[in-house]
């Protein structure tokens, strides 16, 4: 008894200190408060911020917790006005960022910007009458951003300078500001040194002079002006970002926060206090870093778009394929799997866990099994195996290390499964022994994915395609019971696309002899190839005859038989006793028989054996197996749907089955089919000519969507991805990647919103310090589409009316460019004024782009005067634009062409090129042959987006004069060879070039091609890939490919940018004069070479006379 009082007495002792554990936790829970608080600004005892995508505020001691906003739209960037009474932010429940403002005491927010482009809030002018924003608005050739001020009462903006700005605030007086010029493309980069690294301009709004402020290449952002110190953030001192503070009167930086671990996110500041955002708490500290206090906020309310509810998920339907007869579907939609009733019965969810991604769903051909792919441990992927009715228990088999599968393929005996994993390895599952083994890698990993692993009839051969160090793809074979791998095709033409004949006889497959420079698919040369390609069969076994055997219609000659030869005598009867025993039968009709299939394939002289299809040579991208004797063959056709054609070795010829669709799948027995048409799955019989029959599949897929429990799962998977799939494996560029979990994971149960997920995940992918790490897309709630609309022209104030400065025309040869106002026959031009709108007068009190709201592709009456008024104008219809961009891009080019050729008098030619893809080739054929008569050029490649590494463009730059072609018209000038321009030439770069725009610049110094002219380059230069999508439609890009020099074993660019050989900077006089002085300083220099080398003059020798006889 006294034992057991004793044991009792333990236990309750046990019990009360879990309990007082509990209360304890809670109570460090609620004195923690909640955390994602972000982007916070203070006022005198007020603090406003962003949680959950709204706008809240709250006392400094966090009692009083007020929401301002409740939208499903993402509103950022609150800024208290400078007495605390208004809050600006931003918000895109219009369908575009525009500036807002709301009483601090809540109420009905009032939009202030009407402008397409995006307007970002960064604070108040000091006496508080205009808000601060910046915005690309009205910018070329690509977006940047540039600081405008709009009133507290609405109306038009002003521009603050033409100096680019991301980021400014205004000194106490407003006389001065202090500028972040750079909106960096990626600014969750830790430890970023790139040329977008730019100093921070301390700027004299009357002049529009500029100091720089001290900057190593560090990442310095987020200035604010506090009476006589400017506070900003940087991670100059170990790439780290605290707290600094510039003296402008001294000179001096003093660093304010030592953090050594993560970064300050934000900050803000008032009176003697600075706010700041780190780890998703906010804080105060003294001007000086001194009393640093962490605010207990604790943040509770309605979040619609975060709570759980049944959601339509059909639309995401994706991995579509068909059980084995093709009596259900089967689907993977936003990481559940399905299957669906062709005909009769109801869709069911097999999976019905928001928490977990699966993936890649097949059937097994026996129809009883199912098999997919789930990260439902938290830990990876694993493949599982399930009942066709989800009732059983799964079987779970660990795939070891690989980290995720691609085209995973059941055998027809349903004893393996085949894939591809992250290494682009191929594996075999043995599924009864739940072994899995690896039979052969790829050559490439632009190979992951797209291998077309296909089983043979009898199981036994695995065939896929595989690149070679030649870079072109071979069909290779794997036998199971050997384990032996041997090519079906030799390394002189690009296969893929294998597919098995169901006779077991025969392979098809595709080729072509003509990819030739494509084989450098990372390069700009690769563009000028367009391999057709042609489809093949393979008789795999040398006694088989050819299925293209020549046919002769012929008689055929009957012989006698032995019964036929036998005569009946004259009168003889018949044996009337055999037929009395014989009763008549009549024939039994032929059992089918189970046809055993065992594929053979002998591989001496079998490229004897490969024999074209006799389709013509197109843009052909797959086949698949149909019924036997029978292919599917996939077309790209060029600005058409796809086509998908069915080949029988019967008719040897190609008959269109379908058109405008893509996707095809073919049931296990191979008598039906499913295929997405025109954005709709439909099903039918692989049997008839064609397969206009079948019939719309009805995706009436639903789940409960747990939000948080998804939004859980795809931070998991996106820190196993970034690892998983980042070319350094191994180093992860020196950061401790399970640190990088530990420091975020905590953050993600107060996700409340998408947009707060995506802002974990973005800095979750900055731990890697590399180029490309970029987040986007996913399942936002859903805003207003934007309703603003442009004209095409630059308007500006001018007697109380909005003139029209200048019409953006479409220039020569833009068929695709339209401007309004530059219709053929239209009364206006520019120096008129635009003085009103559908009826309604127009001053410039009012934002002319407010009136134009929700006129976009919509008729629209303009009214037009040649003076300031609106008496005696006049009307036009016009049919506004929802962008303006691509206007402003090509009459930013042609203004620069003019300018070069106005500066060398006619000697230079102007290039710009947008980027290293195909518009970038196709701009740069355009401009460059057609200045070939020019002496030199100034090639441009700022603003460059990247795309692919040049060489096409580099090589042509740097050919020199060879021969010349006489020219026997009057006067005729002879033909240089080869074309294009063979002068000096100067390239021009600048922050806003990166990728394959770090490259271009290094391989035209590399060349010796010219001088490098302007500011550094971004620092970005990797490959990156969206490998797999996250279950809600997201997707993270992982950088898998690194770029480097093979004769110095460095890497290019990357986090450093290429250097200009002459550094000039666009200075804000510069720029508010209209003036470009890097463009000029290219100009000088090429003329300075053109007179160190001057154009040969090209003459045409002495004919000869060989009829002449010498003396």
């Amino acid at each position: 008894m006294m034992k057991f009082k004793l044991n009792r007495l333990k236990s309750l002792s046990v019990f009360f200190q879990i309990v007082m554990l509990s209360v304890v936790s809670g109570g460090i829970l609620m004195a923690q408060g909640t955390r994602l608080l972000r982007q916070p600004s203070l006022s005198s005892d007020k603090v406003t911020f962003i949680y959950g995508a709204d706008v809240w505020v709250s006392d400094l001691e966090g009692k009083q917790v007020t929401r301002l906003t409740s939208t499903p739209a993402v509103e950022s960037n609150p800024q208290f006005s400078p007495d605390g009474k208004t809050i600006a932010f931003t918000s895109n429940r219009s369908g575009n960022q525009a500036v807002y403002i709301v009483p601090v005491t809540g109420g009905e927010p009032k939009r202030l910007t009407w402008y397409p482009s995006a307007a970002t809030v960064r604070g108040w002018t000091p006496d508080g009458s205009r808000i601060l924003y910046a915005s690309d608005r009205e910018t070329a050739p690509t977006a940047y951003n540039r600081l405008y001020t709009v009133s507290v009462d609405g109306g038009p903006s002003t521009l603050v300078t033409k100096q680019w700005g991301n980021n400014g605030s205004f000194s106490p007086d407003g006389k001065r500001m202090i500028i972040d010029k750079m909106d960096r493309w990626d600014v969750e980069w830790r430890a970023y040194r790139g040329g977008q690294n730019t100093p921070l301009i301390l700027m004299n709004l009357s002049d529009f002079s500029e100091i720089l402020l001290p900057n190593p290449s560090s990442t310095d952002i987020m200035p604010i002006w506090l009476g006589k110190m400017i506070y900003f953030l940087s991670d100059r001192n170990g790439g780290v970002a605290n707290i600094w503070s510039y003296e402008p009167d001294a000179g001096k930086l003093t660093q304010i926060t030592s953090f050594n671990d993560t970064d300050v996110k934000y900050i803000s500041g008032n009176g003697n206090r600075l706010l700041y955002e780190r780890e998703g708490f906010l804080h105060t500290i003294g001007l000086d870093g001194s009393n640093s206090k962490k605010l207990n906020i604790t943040v509770s309310g309605d979040f619609p778009w975060a709570e759980t509810r049944w959601e339509e998920v059909g639309r995401n339907a994706t991995n579509v394929s068909l059980s084995p007869t093709g009596k259900r579907a089967l689907v993977e939609a936003r990481g559940e799997i399905f299957t669906v009733p062709v005909e009769n019965g109801d869709v069911r969810n097999l999976t019905q866990s928001s928490g977990a991604a699966d993936r890649v769903p097949i059937w097994s051909p026996l129809g009883d099994k199912l098999a997919w792919f789930s990260d439902a441990d938290g830990k990876g992927y694993t493949l599982t195996i399930a009942g066709q009715d989800g009732m059983d228990k799964p079987r779970i088999i660990s795939i070891g290390e690989s980290k995720m599968a691609w085209e995973p393929v059941w055998s027809p005996d349903a004893k393996y499964i085949a894939f591809t994993d992250n290494r682009v390895r191929i594996r075999i599952v043995d599924v009864q022994a739940g072994t899995i083994e690896t039979v052969d890698t790829a050559g490439n990993n632009l190979e992951r994915g797209d291998m077309g692993l296909t089983w043979s009839p009898d199981s036994q051969w695995l065939a896929y395609a595989k690149a070679g160090d030649n870079q072109l793809r071979a069909i290779q074979t794997y036998h199971v019971k050997t384990k032996g791998r041997r090519a079906l095709t030799n390394a002189f033409a690009d296969a893929f696309s294998p597919a098995w004949d169901r006779n077991g006889k025969n392979l098809y497959f595709l080729a072509s002899t003509e990819v030739a420079l494509g084989s450098g698919w990372a390069n700009t040369s690769s563009q000028m190839a367009n391999p057709e390609y042609e489809a093949y069969v393979i008789n795999l076994r040398k006694s088989d005859q050819s299925p293209f055997k020549p046919k002769s219609d012929e008689e055929e000659v009957k012989k006698e038989t032995a019964d036929e030869k036998t005569e009946t005598k004259p009168g003889a009867k018949p044996d009337a006793k055999a037929d009395a025993k014989t009763p008549a039968k009549s024939p039994e009709p032929e059992k089918p028989k189970d046809k055993k299939i065992e594929v053979l394939i002998d591989f001496d002289n079998i490229d004897r054996r490969t024999i074209p299809l006799g389709m013509p040579k197109r843009n052909y991208t797959t086949m698949v197996a149909g019924p036997e004797g029978s292919v599917f063959v996939g077309e790209r056709v060029a600005n058409k749907p796809g086509v998908v054609h069915k080949y029988t070795l019967e008719s040897k010829e190609a008959k269109e089955f379908l058109t405008g669709s893509s996707g095809l799948v073919v049931s296990a027995d191979g008598k039906k089919f499913i295929i997405n048409a025109m954005g709709q799955w439909k099903v039918g019989s692989t049997g008839g000519p064609n397969g206009n029959e079948a019939k719309p599949l009805k995706m009436d897929l639903t789940m409960q969507l747990n939000r948080s429990a998804e939004w859980k799962q795809m931070f998991e998977e996106a820190w196993r991805y970034e690892k998983d799939y980042f070319y350094d494996q191994q180093g992860i560029h020196g950061r401790d990647w399970d640190e990088v979990y530990r420091r975020y994971a905590p953050l993600v149960p107060f996700v409340k919103h998408r947009d707060d997920l995506t802002y974990i995940l973005d800095m979750v992918n900055g731990e890697l310090s590399v180029g490309h790490s970029f987040v986007f897309g996913g399942d936002f709630p859903a805003t207003d589409r934007s309703s603003a609309a442009v004209l095409g022209a630059d308007l500006i104030a001018d007697q109380n009316r909005w003139k029209i400065n200048r019409i953006f025309t479409t220039e020569s040869w833009n068929p695709s460019l339209s401007s309004p106002l530059d219709r053929p026959g239209m009364k206006v031009e520019s120096g008129y004024y635009l003085v009103g709108v559908n009826g309604k007068e127009l001053t410039t009190s009012e934002d002319p782009y407010k009136m134009l709201a929700g006129t976009a592709d919509v008729q629209t009456v303009l009214h037009l005067n040649n003076k300031p008024v609106f008496d005696g104008s006049w009307t036009e219809t016009v049919k506004p634009l929802r962008n303006e961009s691509s206007l402003r891009q090509r009459n930013w080019v042609e203004d620069n062409r003019r300018l070069v050729d106005s500066l060398s008098g006619g000697k230079l030619g102007y290039i710009w090129v947008p980027n290293t893809g195909g518009p970038g080739f196709v701009s740069f054929n355009r401009y460059y042959f057609a200045q070939q008569d020019k002496q030199g050029a100034v090639i441009d490649e700022r603003f460059n987006g990247g795309g692919l590494l040049d060489d096409y463009m580099t090589d042509l730059m740097t050919r020199s004069l060879r021969a010349a072609i006489s020219n026997e018209v009057p006067g005729g000038k002879p033909m240089k060879l080869p074309a294009g321009i063979l002068g000096p030439k100067a390239l021009l770069i600048n922050e806003l070039a990166g990728s394959g725009g770090d490259f271009f610049p290094w391989v035209f110094r590399h060349r010796n091609a010219g001088p490098l002219i302007g500011a550094r380059t971004w620092g970005g230069l990797v490959k990156s890939s969206v490998h797999y999508s996250l279950v809600d439609g997201g997707a993270l890009t992982a950088p898998d490919n690194s770029i480097f020099d093979p004769a110095a074993n460095k890497w290019i660019a990357e986090n450093e940018g290429v250097a200009p050989d002459i550094e000039v900077r666009q200075d804000a006089k510069s720029l508010q004069q209209g003036r470009d002085p890097q463009l000029e300083r290219a100009v000088k220099e090429v003329l300075m070479m053109l007179e160190k080398q001057p154009a040969k003059d090209i003459k045409i020798p002495p004919y000869s006379k060989p009829a002449q006889t010498k003396q």
